[in-house]
């Protein structure tokens, strides 16, 4: 299973996100981030990768100063793979 997520130090700001990505027809899902990321607060938000250009552009947008990265997600059946693409 594959997918992208967007990854914020903040909780609060993890939740302005998804609204924003609502807002813009991003679906998308708050998750646990994934270990592998190393980022503090445990929430991301998890979207299907096409909609990456869009969720790069809102992003871009509406910038938040906890913003740590878009990483590719690939759960193999042991574990994350993690790549960070944006």
């Amino acid at each position: 299973m594959k997918y992208v997520i967007i990854a914020f130090r903040s909780r609060n700001q993890t939740a302005k996100m998804y609204e924003i990505f609502r807002a813009n027809g991003i679906p998308s899902t708050v998750i646990s981030t994934p270990r592998e990321v190393g980022v503090g607060c445990g929430l991301s938000l998890r979207f299907d990768e096409g909609y990456l250009r869009r969720a790069v552009e809102a992003a871009t947008r509406h910038p938040l100063p906890s913003y740590v990265g878009f990483f590719s997600v690939l759960w193999n059946g042991r574990g994350f793979n993690v790549r960070r693409i944006a």
